[in-house]
């Protein structure tokens, strides 16, 4: 089959307006545990060490699938090149991570799928720790890892519910300038992110759930633009479906945090985020006075 980017010949299943090659997993299974899909723009330097640390550090069968999200560079070729196993959806225009995420959605075949942002490294054990959790307890749909930075410091990735002027106190004319009391509730500083726990959401950065949620919940939002929360309305998605999201710090990612829209807080980027802040909040209006929340939004 012919592409028009010029990408090898595959049996592979195609997404529209892109072209997909190769297709494994590090065991020789029909079934991989985990499918793990990364969607990049331009990071080319961050997927081929996420894909590294797959390598080194899965203790468990997996496959890769790759987005290139239009880079309009060498990512395709050389993901190509130096993962022949993985899975490339390589798209002819730059569409979005919600957009990147639903077209890896059809080819995915394992168990579990992990969605992981480009500029995330696993550390050893973290894929089995987030598959256990979802084995174990069928009440949880959605797991986190701890996301820690390059020098090992923790980064806050658990949330509860934010307060409904934490957007435009954050940053804009309401802003009060540096930690609030309702930033440090909403991103959870007060807890020591070591223990298991059920939270409101996790950063999207790292996700894993089971292959079947989006035949519960559909795909993601199409609405929702790629700065301004499709890992919040995931999360909230799970809990409508009436299981848990959790956190485990059991398992650790390593994460490089780039934050758009806070160096820019004037920005398109920022005010599509602050409109997909309030879009989501009344989505899920209901989910605040759900009692089932009780305990993660604690």
């Amino acid at each position: 089959m012919e592409h028009g980017l010029g990408i090898a010949q595959s049996s592979v299943r195609d997404a529209p307006d892109s072209a997909a090659t190769g297709h494994g997993t590090v065991a020789d299974t029909a079934s991989p545990e985990v499918s793990v899909v990364i969607v990049a723009w331009r990071a080319l330097e961050d997927v081929v060490g996420c894909l590294r640390s797959l390598e080194r550090y899965a203790g468990i069968s997996y496959e890769a699938v790759v987005v290139d999200d239009g880079s309009g560079d060498s990512t395709p070729r050389t993901i190509q090149e130096q993962f022949p196993e993985a899975t490339l959806v390589a798209k002819l225009r730059n569409e979005g991570l919600v957009a990147g995420r639903n077209s890896a959605l059809p080819l995915v075949t394992g168990r579990f799928v992990l969605m992981l942002d480009a500029d995330t490294e696993l550390r050893p054990g973290a894929l089995e720790a987030m598959a256990r959790v979802l084995d174990e307890r069928p009440e949880v749909g959605l797991v986190g890892p701890k996301l820690v930075s390059p020098e090992g410091e923790v980064q806050p990735s658990c949330r509860r519910y934010p307060g409904l002027l934490y957007p435009l106190r954050r940053r804009g004319p309401l802003a009060l300038g540096g930690e609030t009391a309702s930033t440090r509730h909403y991103w959870m500083t007060d807890y020591d992110h070591e223990t298991e726990r059920p939270v409101v959401s996790v950063l999207g950065a790292a996700q894993m759930w089971r292959a079947d949620l989006p035949s519960l919940v559909g795909q993601y939002d199409s609405r929702v633009s790629s700065y301004g929360g499709e890992d919040l309305d995931w999360c909230h998605r799970v809990w409508s479906a009436g299981m848990e999201v959790r956190y485990v710090p059991s398992a650790v990612v390593m994460h490089r945090w780039q934050r758009v829209t806070r160096r820019a807080p004037y920005s398109r980027k920022s005010f599509r985020q602050l409109r997909d802040f309030y879009y989501l909040q009344w989505k899920h209006r209901r989910l605040r006075r759900d009692p089932r929340l009780a305990a993660a939004n604690a």
